[in-house]
């Protein structure tokens, strides 16, 4: 189960040696940055609510790009910096937005980054935010992808931001991960919160009456009426329209209103799970809009509800090529932050998964690792779908720090054990045997630990047995750590941990088993052969 290789010492060495320096220095001062109180006036029809009666916390500007048809959309975006180099040398971090939600919800974070020294951009997506206004002569039907292709255009040929850590929130997650597969040469780095697109979709449902019926056919993704003839029956557009403020601010918040008493209940759906300034901001957004312009807001709520058809058509089961079926070939370091009160994901009437660690996570953090590295994965107690906004600070602090270093505050979690049974003591009493017999110094008896087809990462039986002998005179300490132990059948098992030696703790590599025949267990690899 071991890499061996002297490198190891010289990286410990240096290792302690930065912890140590990074110990002893000062922290960073904040960058003074002046911004405004994101606010929304009361909605008023004979004005452009988005324009005139929404204000973002920093100046919006404006820029025109078009997609793969040749749509000219107009974009309204921020894009501020406070430190004192260039700023077309600064680190980027770029935001998106989720599904119903505009860049103005960011302001907290945006705040705390370029105290940071970050170079910052937030952009409405097409259809969304100050972006509607421009765009009411636009189609209704964009795709995800093309509102990526001519956000590409404004952020890399117009604004000049070459390479730069993309932050997605819901929908956004989704956007930045087909954003990242699309242009991986402008992503140094992904952010997802609450991402969807980590889990797929049927083409067809099956109604009541047995009828399949397709929601998610990419055949009519750019004939309005042959969408909103499947979507209309369903009936979200005119439960959307029906929607009163009563209502709204209900739901934002995890409750409800009794149709029979017209009380308030506790709800077990809704967004932000604790107030802040982010989250009244978004809510005045919605309830606002009701009485501003009917043009915008028809704009937005078609949107809003198309837009889960414009999710489904990118993560179809039957695609082989589907956005979540590529997620091996995205390289760049990933970031994935969950709440555990998360309502949304997984989205268990379309999925069919039930279980945001196992079924959602565990499965994206594999693909993710295949080619690039581990995912670092954090799943806040208590934040629900807008972690955000539950957890403003704690959560700035983590994205600032993983923009920088590629690790973050918040304690990480270990994909790789969720699941995991207790560790049977006959695992125990397997790991035992196997110290005894290094520390005897016996080769025979340490490869009778062995099983006869061991492969790891396309190393064999006997190429083990080389690095082992190698790898005893290297080391008076050989400790097997086993932290959890994930059953595959009857006499299979997954492990995470390691083995502790004189050169450190060496971790096993993802899908390391171990295999039990008669009475007795075996190392077997991870069985890749590359």
């Amino acid at each position: 189960m071991i890499n061996t290789a002297r490198r190891h010492t010289r990286a410990a060495m240096a290792l302690l040696a930065a912890a140590l320096l990074a110990g002893c220095a000062a922290a960073p001062q904040k960058l003074d940055v002046t911004m405004r109180t994101p606010s929304v006036e009361t909605g008023n029809p004979q004005k452009s609510f988005w324009r005139d009666q929404v204000t973002y916390p920093f100046p919006v500007h404006y820029a025109t790009a078009a997609d793969t048809r040749g749509v000219e959309w107009q974009i309204a975006y921020m894009d501020e910096y406070a430190g004192s180099g260039a700023r077309e040398q600064a680190p980027a971090l770029v935001l998106v937005h989720g599904k119903g939600a505009n860049a103005g919800y960011f302001s907290e974070l945006m705040k705390a980054a370029l105290e940071a020294g970050l170079r910052v951009v937030a952009f409405d997506l097409p259809n969304y935010g100050k972006s509607i206004p421009g765009n009411l002569d636009k189609p209704l039907t964009r795709t995800l992808e093309d509102t990526r292709v001519a956000a590409h255009h404004l952020l890399v040929e117009q604004l000049g931001i070459d390479k730069a850590a993309y932050l997605g929130h819901s929908l956004g997650g989704q956007w930045v991960v087909g954003y990242a597969l699309d242009y991986p040469e402008a992503v140094s780095k992904l952010i997802l919160e609450s991402p969807s697109g980590l889990e797929e979709y049927p083409t067809a449902i099956r109604l009541p009456s047995g009828v399949d019926w397709p929601i998610f056919d990419p055949g009519y993704k750019y004939d309005y009426a042959g969408w909103e003839k499947i979507w209309g029956p369903l009936g979200h557009l005119r439960s959307e329209f029906a929607k009163t403020e009563r209502d709204i601010r209900a739901f934002y918040y995890f409750k409800q209103v009794d149709p029979k008493t017209g009380e308030l209940k506790p709800s077990k759906v809704g967004y932000f799970v604790n107030d802040s300034p982010d989250a009244r901001f978004l809510t005045e957004t919605r309830v606002q809009m009701i009485k501003g312009s009917p043009k915008e807001y028809e704009r937005y709520v078609i949107t809003y509800i198309r837009d889960v058809y414009s999710l489904g058509i990118e993560v179809r089961k039957e695609d082989p090529n589907s956005l979540y079926k590529r997620l091996d070939e995205i390289t760049a370091p990933v970031l994935i932050v969950f709440g555990d009160r998360d309502p949304f994901i997984p989205t268990s009437v379309l999925s069919g998964l039930t279980d945001l660690r196992t079924q959602i996570i565990q499965p994206a953090y594999e693909k993710l690792a295949r080619h690039g590295a581990k995912p670092v994965v954090a799943v806040y107690a208590g934040a629900g779908h807008f972690v955000h906004t539950d957890y403003p600070e704690r959560f700035a602090r983590d994205v600032i720090q993983f923009t920088d270093e590629g690790t973050i505050a918040s304690p990480a979690e270990n994909p790789m054990g969720y699941g995991a049974a207790a560790v049977p003591d006959a695992v125990k009493a397997f790991a035992r045997r196997d110290e005894a017999a290094f520390a005897g110094g016996d080769l025979d008896a340490i490869m009778a630990n062995y099983h006869p087809d061991y492969l790891d990462s396309g190393r064999d039986r006997q190429a083990q047995r080389d690095v082992m002998k190698q790898f005893l005179g290297m080391t008076e300490t050989y400790e097997v750590i086993i932290d959890t132990f994930k059953p595959v059948g009857e006499d299979k098992g997954i492990i995470s941990g390691g083995i502790k030696s004189d050169l450190g703790t060496l971790p096993f590599p993802d899908g390391a088993m171990i295999i039990r025949e008669g009475d007795r267990w075996y190392w077997y690899g991870n069985q890749k052969r590359n």
